[in-house]
């Protein structure tokens, strides 16, 4: 038969008899048992604490006397104390292999950052209370009814990191299954939303064409010389034979210097278009010391 359960006063008298006439520290043959079970994962909470670590191997201020008496000892105790305390901190999580419902870690478990601390968290329990959706409050209620009678879209406020953002779509949802008359009311408003769609999906279309067509406009003018008067005459000339057809888009690049040939063979700059001799300005004197101009003796056209 066990022996009865000791009471309180009764463990504390037989501690005081064990340690009565024992001089201060700890005895050696306990010393190197105390440092034993430290060696082997133990802490020094664990051995001078007691509670659920079992009856203390030795008391806390017993433990504090003999690191005074024996500094070497304590230096080494306290060594592996702490080391084998930062092993065992967070043991318990660590080696948990499923969550509170019962879902293996091993298979949806992972690591993220959360309030600054490192936590293992469980995608199955997320994406569980991500379909039973939250609980709308009732002043972002009144805003959502008042964003869908603006004829708003469900995803101008349910979409997060958008400016208009409100509330949650698995929320909603959740409010809308318990709430049947707000479901008919969302439902209502809603029920043009797809030519509303229609309509700005096209516009963004017509928009998308504008904005590339402006783009080409400015990609070919970039390809030009910058020294160039006339870069506009050319593009303009580029944008003609892509709206003939004559030329594509992706085979602009090519044909520019063949552009730039045919702009300098019709405005003309240094020389004749027709002959190797160069240009003459009309307004050009004829004498160091005149008036006269070149103009002024020209008596008839090129054609006359």
């Amino acid at each position: 038969m066990a022996e009865a359960q000791l009471s309180r006063s009764e463990l504390h008298r037989a501690a005081e008899l064990r340690w009565r006439d024992v001089p201060p520290g700890i005895p050696a043959v306990l010393a190197e048992v105390f440092l034993n079970k430290l060696k082997a994962g133990s802490t020094v909470r664990k051995l001078t604490s007691g509670g659920r670590h079992g009856p203390p191997l030795v008391s806390l201020e017993r433990f504090k006397r003999h690191c005074e008496l024996d500094p070497r000892w304590a230096e080494e105790a306290l060594r592996i104390s702490d080391a084998n305390g930062r092993l065992g901190k967070g043991a318990y999580l660590r080696e948990k292999a499923h969550c509170v419902n019962g879902h293996s870690l091993a298979e949806h478990g992972r690591v993220a950052r959360h309030k600054g601390w490192m936590t293992r968290q469980c995608r199955a329990c997320e994406m569980m209370r991500y379909r039973r959706g939250g609980v709308i409050k009732p002043d972002v209620l009144e805003k959502v009814k008042a964003r869908l009678a603006a004829n708003d879209s469900l995803n101008s406020f349910t979409t997060s990191g958008r400016k208009g953002y409100l509330v949650k779509f698995s929320t909603l949802a959740r409010y809308r299954r318990e709430n049947a008359e707000f479901d008919r009311f969302v439902v209502e408003r809603m029920k043009d939303s797809n030519s509303r769609g229609q309509l700005l999906r096209w516009q963004r279309f017509r928009n998308s064409v504008v904005r590339e067509e402006q783009n080409d406009y400015y990609r070919i003018r970039a390809m030009l010389p910058a020294t160039l008067p006339d870069r506009d005459d050319i593009v303009s000339m580029i944008f003609e034979d892509l709206l003939t057809g004559a030329l594509k888009r992706e085979d602009i690049k090519s044909p520019i210097r063949g552009y730039l040939s045919a702009h300098n063979h019709t405005f003309a700059t240094k020389y004749r278009k027709f002959g190797d001799s160069p240009l003459l300005s009309l307004d050009e004197a004829l004498f160091d010391d005149g008036s006269m101009t070149r103009g002024d003796n020209v008596s008839r056209g090129l054609w006359d």
